[in-house]
């Protein structure tokens, strides 16, 4: 039954407790005017006091604390500024309360309360010498009216020949109606003291007069600020300026000046005073009418006094009223019995020896051990900064101690975590845990290190990783093994690196048997596609033989095609720069990868016709166009979508040209946009990095955009990333456009011959010697057809001027198409040459030579000799 009745409890304070707690406090606002300045203590005092109540009000109050800073300032000067501040400032606030402390904050309000706060009630503290004609509707407060009869009493018992008051204030609001007060107590006093008011002096007039006075006098201090070339002096610094200039009493009626020289008296009390106020104002949040609410005028004070005035003075505290309050008062530790006080000291010097000794060897043995925790934590932290895999073992095969690096390979937090553990409890691999064992075994039984053995092991992740294992025996200060130190270095990315340089030899070289070859199938394509558009033009367009040779002409373009692209994918980056057409590279990879796309994918391209040519290595941009193609099916290849290139000329002005740290001009822009997921923010900035990927190491090494990136670099290019947050990513190429014209195998419509020319053809390829002329007479040329170079010259020499253009091979035996380009320069600089070659090296070799003016990469057909013809000769 008690167990339910406590579980009762329990419950309904856990329901109650929240929803209490979920109840928020009606908000209120409250203007707090200051007469004064933050710092003056008997005003913050005040303002302590108000706090302490609302913070522990019903509600939530906003107090708005305003300074009026008249103890420095006089009322007149600043009474007209703070009206112009108050009225903007105040403009858009609602307070639910005024408060005001002193004088003349409570003179401001009452003047301007209907321009700055109509109709809100007004509650004040602190003011002096108040009566029925300052009081107007919807105000109350607490008048600062201390009881100097109370003060003067005391005073009087204690100095009991004292004849003379001496009144130390000034003429401020606060000092003027004090003054009024004290006034109005003294003629109670009139056979007894003489009053003197120094209430319209300087600081150093009232130090220099102190000395005049006689020893029948006592001061009363008002609260004043005096300033002295420019410096302010605080009430309470005035006071200990008198203080230390004469031995006279001083006494006072308010609590903060207590502790600088004051005997003391009956004390106000700040801070009492303002939680009077802010109780008035609670009761008017609540409902109450300020008018309602009776003025307090009775003295709320205590005794208090200065143990350190009192001392000076040689005052008796039996003198003091009962239950006074004495500041500064020694601790009772001096009153103890002085045979009791000495027994405790001696005692107390025991110890301290004592203890002292106890410290000494303390600190010596702290010492010991900070040098053995400094030399451990150094060794630990040395351990832990290598690379390795350390871990050491006793002779059994348990773990001593591992560094970090071991630890988090096998997926522990730290070393310590595999201290006394096995292989077996540490790592996954049975098959590595047996071959460790006979390995340790091995190095302690023959005592021999075992060094620079490779194995493959799966870390924590899962992931295959690479090790190159040293194990060398432990030896204790006898010579004995004691156990096995081993030590492993991450050597995968190594173990990668040697793969694709495998790789990459190996492509070097089917790139290298491709262009061996590529020249002898062009040659032969050429043939066919040559002869076989002479066969069309001697039959019958609509004929069955017709229709059968233009698929032979159709599938010789097909078979140049696929030449092309299998060299484009396996040739080596050794080929130089030429003059290349990005639409020609991207329209071949894209042939590629549209062959091996999943049917959720879909490859579109939008390449802009007659592209200029850019100065590149066609089969490094080959390599980046069909890196950032793998890129993009790579991020569609689980949702499916669309990948797309886009190639065209852009002209950058300066700032686009900045942003891409590229000279202002025209450029042919390079675009692969697909529509996934995108690239995050996070690592927007390391996709470039060296072995930087996202992907499972068995799809990627991380290289590849930073190649990409490099390769773009070393063709003076730019490169650009665009993923906005709602998905997709746009690899962005630029690259500036070369000088000289290229021309490539095309299947185009046919081009219309210009005008009439004779031509010089040289071909030592015995087939295309028969057929390529034939073709361009068909185009209207007249053509003289050489097969050797040699032969060419001295035809060249002899009649230079019936030749209007040369078309020569590039590879031809004893002497090749640029070395008799270079002969004719010398025999006839003006004559035009075209190149014709089934290598794209051959590029390279004409951009040396000026009067070559285009080159024609075979296999070619009719349509693309006449286009090359007709620009040349146009120029």
């Amino acid at each position: 039954m008690r167990k339910f009745y406590y579980s009762t409890i329990i419950l309904m304070l856990l329901f109650v407790v929240p929803c209490a707690a979920a109840a928020e406090k009606e908000k209120k606002n409250i203007l707090y005017l200051n007469s004064y300045h933050h710092g003056y203590e008997w005003s913050d005092a005040i303002l302590e006091g108000v706090r302490s109540v609302l913070d522990e009000s019903d509600y939530k109050i906003n107090l708005q604390v305003e300074y009026m800073d008249v103890k420095r300032f006089s009322y007149d000067d600043v009474s007209a500024m703070l009206l112009r501040l108050y009225r903007e400032k105040f403009l858009n606030e609602n307070f639910d309360v005024v408060m005001v402390s002193d004088n003349d904050a409570y003179r401001f309000a009452t003047e301007n309360r209907e321009e700055l706060f109509p109709g809100v009630p007004l509650v004040f503290c602190g003011v002096n010498d108040f009566n029925a004609t300052m009081l107007q509707d919807n105000v109350t407060g607490v008048e600062e009216n201390f009881d100097l009869q109370l003060t003067l009493d005391v005073a009087l018992k204690i100095h009991p020949n004292k004849k003379r008051m001496v009144v130390v204030g000034d003429k401020s609001t606060a000092g003027v109606t004090i003054r009024a007060q004290i006034e109005a107590v003294m003629p109670q006093y009139a056979d007894r003291l003489d009053v003197e008011y120094w209430t319209d002096m300087t600081l150093e007039q009232v130090l220099d007069k102190l000395e005049t006075l006689s020893s029948d006098s006592f001061l009363f201090f008002i609260p004043f600020y005096h300033s002295i070339k420019g410096q302010f002096y605080t009430a309470e610094e005035t006071m200990q300026a008198i203080y230390k200039e004469s031995t006279l009493p001083i006494y006072t009626a308010w609590e903060f000046l207590l502790g600088h020289g004051a005997v003391g008296g009956h004390m106000l009390s700040g801070f009492r005073h303002g939680q009077k106020a802010a109780s008035m104002s609670l009761r008017i949040l609540r409902g109450e009418e300020a008018t309602a609410i009776p003025v307090l005028r009775e003295p709320t004070g205590e005794y208090a006094f200065d143990y350190h005035a009192l001392w000076r003075l040689n005052i008796s505290q039996e003198l003091l009223p009962k239950n006074s309050r004495i500041i500064n008062a020694p601790s009772p530790f001096y009153e103890l019995p002085k045979q009791l006080l000495w027994t405790m000291v001696i005692g107390f010097l025991i110890v301290l020896v004592v203890l002292f000794f106890l410290v000494i060897t303390m600190l010596e043995r702290r010492k010991v051990e900070r040098k053995i925790l400094d030399q451990l934590a150094f060794q630990e932290t040395l351990m832990d900064a290598v690379p390795l895999l350390v871990s050491w073992k006793d002779r059994e095969g348990r773990y001593l101690g591992t560094n970090q690096a071991f630890a988090e390979f096998f997926g522990f937090e730290h070393g310590d975590s595999v201290v006394s553990l096995s292989s077996n409890e540490v790592m996954r691999d049975p098959t590595h845990v047996a071959w460790a064992t006979r390995a340790d075994m091995q190095v302690i039984t023959k005592q021999q290190a075992f060094r620079k053995v490779r194995r493959n092991l799966t870390d924590a992740e899962g992931n295959q990783a690479w090790l190159e294992i040293n194990k060398v025996p432990i030896r204790d200060q006898a010579g004995n093994i004691v156990g096995v130190l081993s030590t492993a270095e991450n050597i995968t990315k190594e173990q990668d690196l040697e793969k694709q340089l495998l790789q990459s030899q190996k492509m070097e070289a089917i790139g290298t048997l491709a262009g061996g070859i590529a020249h002898d199938f062009n040659n032969i394509l050429t043939s066919i596609i040559n002869s076989t558009e002479l066969a069309i033009s001697d039959i019958e367009p609509d004929s069955v033989t017709s229709k059968d040779l233009l698929r032979v002409l159709k599938a010789a373009r097909r078979g140049g095609r696929v030449v092309k692209q299998i060299l484009a994918f396996s040739r080596p980056s050794t080929e130089g720069f030429r003059p290349t057409d990005v639409g020609s590279v991207v329209s071949e990879v894209l042939g590629l990868m549209e062959a091996s796309m999943p049917g959720n994918i879909q490859v579109r391209s939008s390449i802009r016709s007659n592209l200029p040519m850019v100065h590149a290595d066609p089969t490094q941009l080959h390599q980046v166009a069909m890196n950032l193609c793998t890129n993009a099916f790579h991020a569609l290849r689980q949702e499916g979508g669309a990948i797309e290139a886009h190639v065209d000329t852009v002209l950058l002005d300066e700032e686009q040209a900045r942003i891409l740290s590229l000279e202002p001009g025209e450029y042919v822009l390079m675009a692969i946009q697909d529509d996934g997921p995108g690239i995050p923010p996070e690592i927007m900035d390391k996709i470039f990095d060296p072995f930087f990927t996202t992907k499972d190491k068995t799809e990627g090494t991380g290289l590849g955009l930073s190649v990409v990136h490099g390769i773009i670099r070393s063709h003076r290019g730019g490169l650009q990333v665009l993923s906005p947050p709602e998905g997709g990513t746009v690899f962005e190429i630029y690259l500036p456009k070369a000088e000289k014209e290229v021309i490539v195998g095309v299947d185009g419509a046919a081009a219309k011959a210009r005008r009439w020319a004779h031509i010089l053809f040289i071909e030592d390829d015995y087939d295309q010697l028969a057929t390529t002329p034939r073709l361009l007479e068909t185009m209207g040329y007249e053509v003289t057809a050489i097969g050797a170079p040699e032969d060419a010259l001295v035809k060249v020499k002899g009649m230079s001027h019936l030749f209007d253009l040369v078309i020569t091979d590039y590879d031809m035996p004893g002497m090749s198409g640029t070395q008799f380009a270079s002969q004719l320069i010398e025999l006839t600089p003006n004559l035009p040459v075209i190149l014709v070659s089934g290598r794209e090296d051959a590029s390279a070799a004409a951009a040396r030579l000026p009067n070559i003016k285009a080159v024609i990469i075979k296999p070619y057909d009719k349509d693309t000799l006449s286009a090359a013809i007709s620009g040349v000769i146009d120029e």
